[in-house]
């Protein structure tokens, strides 16, 4: 799904990261999309929209179709500016939160895409 320059700078990692690590980012990012695929968030095969995108969006998605009232606003919307998609993030860690999600997300691994701990909320999501 990623290669080359363009996906380390995409999966938010420095240049310096070993293959390992940006390998191992490629592999939960992948896994991340195709559960969201799986799922019917077909938005994650969108291959010009941003891993950040897909993950809020797939988050924002998630949690909606869970049908658990959190009472927080979670509509996504491609337009967004990056201060929207921040002020979702928070909200979509507020609703984790109130749906008392044991992998405690804080909004800088969302942002920063820490994808094992986004592979773990994601795991919890699809089983809740």
């Amino acid at each position: 799904m990623f290669g080359g320059k363009e996906s380390v700078e995409a999966l938010h990692l420095s240049a310096e990261s070993s293959q390992e690590t940006i390998s191992e980012a490629q592999r939960l990012s992948d896994e991340i999309c195709q559960m969201l695929l799986a799922a019917g968030y077909f938005r994650a095969r969108i291959p010009t929209l941003p891993p950040f995108d897909k993950m809020l969006g797939g988050l924002a998605w998630c949690i909606t179709a869970s049908n658990v009232d959190v009472d927080v606003d979670l509509h996504f919307d491609e337009e967004m500016t990056l201060g929207q998609k921040i002020k979702l993030g928070e909200n979509v860690i507020a609703a984790l939160r109130k749906m008392e999600c044991p992998c405690q997300l804080q909004p800088h691994q969302l942002q920063g895409l820490d994808f094992q701990a986004l592979f773990l909320v994601f795991q919890w999501l699809f089983k809740h």
